[in-house]
């Protein structure tokens, strides 16, 4: 990669030319720290990210479908998620750095759609977000950014997937051995394990179900289902058969436990509140996650063709808690932080909005709008140490923020059609972006020292 000068953002580190067919979704296997990728031919490929190398090919879906969405946890161990544009979900055990020949689990929904599934995500502790080491901005590298944020404005543009728990990242399966990955493992789950018992402990002298279930108006049975489901466990979300119903799916069962449906269409109008008659159209995006004010149980972001986004509990099917519409154009990508505290959310528009949520109200607020100099923002990947986020626009452009301050620091130009995907791996030091024109560039932004 050339080196970093003053005005000039980097050239990738390497860039992966395997696929025959659009590269539409990417992803990091925390675990092992391969890189996975799926075409629109239906192709999975994974990468050793570190040689640069494709070390397996399977045809997880078929050409029509293709691979849209990737999926990847911790709490899922060996096992990755593969979206079809037909609606169907399927899982797979990696073995070595291939797939097994059949899926262990197939989820069919029968809706050709383009929203993307979402694994629940797991809010992060202060205690944890606090250890984790810092990037340092002004370090000088000459293969990485190396200017600070303030010596970076003069690249902004004027006008415009994994749990996130106690985790200890292999950087690469082939430099350790199996014993010490399968002890690795073992902690991760153990500490996994030991956050869901903590919420159940912490969380106890919250409402408890009965007193929720007469707030909302639901049995008491369905909100014992979803707390058994809906604590310590990987829970799938994805757009249903019905256009605006978000179906929750327990992945170990292989059921489905909830749909989020909204009652009526007129649903809410621009401040949340009922009574605009309107369509929110199809769902677009998913963020789904447990935060530990709702005693474990799963809540989603959802964002819609309308440009609204909802947010949702599990506990209350029929109705979102808050509801309002950010974009003027279908929201395509929704992302959380690490602590599920705020977001981003890019659309079909020229906007990239940074939120925040407030649990205790159930609601959330705009915090910076930026404007973008052309329209449509793809993926959007917030990095596990909440310090830089980016987007991948249908202009071919990886934009670069700084999520705490919500400013541009840079713009990476290398691909020649949109760009569909954008992963950063667990240890911070990678970031990948996938293309319309089939190939994958890896970059090196900002990497923690």
């Amino acid at each position: 990669m050339a080196s970093s000068s003053k005005g000039k953002a980097p050239d990738p580190l390497a860039v992966l030319r395997a696929h025959r067919s659009e590269v539409n979704a990417i992803a990091f296997h925390p675990l092992s720290g391969l890189l996975l990728s799926g075409g629109a031919d239906g192709e999975l490929k994974i990468w050793d990210a570190h040689t640069r190398r494709s070390l397996s090919s399977s045809r997880v879906h078929s050409p029509t479908a293709g691979v849209i969405g990737i999926a990847t946890s911790v709490a899922l161990e060996n096992k990755i998620l593969s979206q079809g544009r037909d609606g169907s979900v399927k899982c797979w055990q990696l073995y070595e750095g291939s797939l097994s020949r059949q899926p262990l689990l197939t989820i069919e929904t029968n809706m050709y759609h383009f929203c993307k599934l979402s694994l629940s995500k797991f809010m992060k502790s202060a205690l944890e977000s606090e250890s984790q080491s810092c990037v340092n901005y002004g370090s000088s590298c000459g293969q990485t950014l190396s200017q600070s944020p303030t010596s970076c404005s003069q690249l902004h543009d004027n006008s415009s997937n994994s749990l996130s728990l106690a985790e200890t990242t292999l950087h690469n399966s082939s430099m350790f051995s199996e014993d010490l990955q399968h002890q690795a493992q073992k902690e991760m789950l153990s500490k996994t394990n030991q956050l869901a018992l903590a919420h159940d402990s912490v969380l106890s002298s919250q409402t408890s179900l009965q007193e929720f279930s007469s707030s909302v108006g639901l049995p008491k049975a369905v909100c014992v289902e979803a707390a058994n489901v809906g604590r310590g466990r990987p829970l799938l979300t994805i757009a249903g058969e019905e256009p605006s119903v978000v179906e929750v799916w327990d992945i170990e069962s292989g059921k489905r436990v909830q749909q989020l449906r909204l009652q009526s269409p007129d649903a809410f109008d621009e401040q949340g509140l009922r009574g605009l008659e309107r369509s929110a159209g199809m769902c677009m995006a998913l963020q789904a996650y447990v935060q530990p004010y709702s005693e474990g149980f799963l809540n989603v972001v959802a964002g819609y063709e309308d440009g609204s986004v909802a947010l949702w509990d599990i506990r209350n099917p029929g109705s979102p808690s808050f509801m309002k519409r950010l974009h003027c154009e279908p929201v395509l990508s929704i992302c959380l932080d690490q602590r599920c505290q705020g977001g981003v959310s890019g659309g079909a528009d020229d906007k990239t909005i940074f939120f925040e949520l407030d649990h205790g109200k159930s609601s959330f607020a705009v915090k910076k709008e930026i404007v973008n100099a052309h329209p449509g923002i793809a993926d959007i990947s917030i990095r596990n140490d909440d310090k830089i986020v980016v987007t991948a626009g249908w202009d071919h452009r990886v934009r670069i923020h700084d999520y705490h301050r919500k400013r541009p620091l840079a713009i990476l130009k290398y691909h020649s059609a949109a760009v569909t995907g954008v992963a950063f791996s667990d240890d911070c030091k990678m970031l990948a972006s996938s293309s319309r024109d089939a190939t994958i560039a890896l970059w090196s932004i900002y990497p923690p020292t």
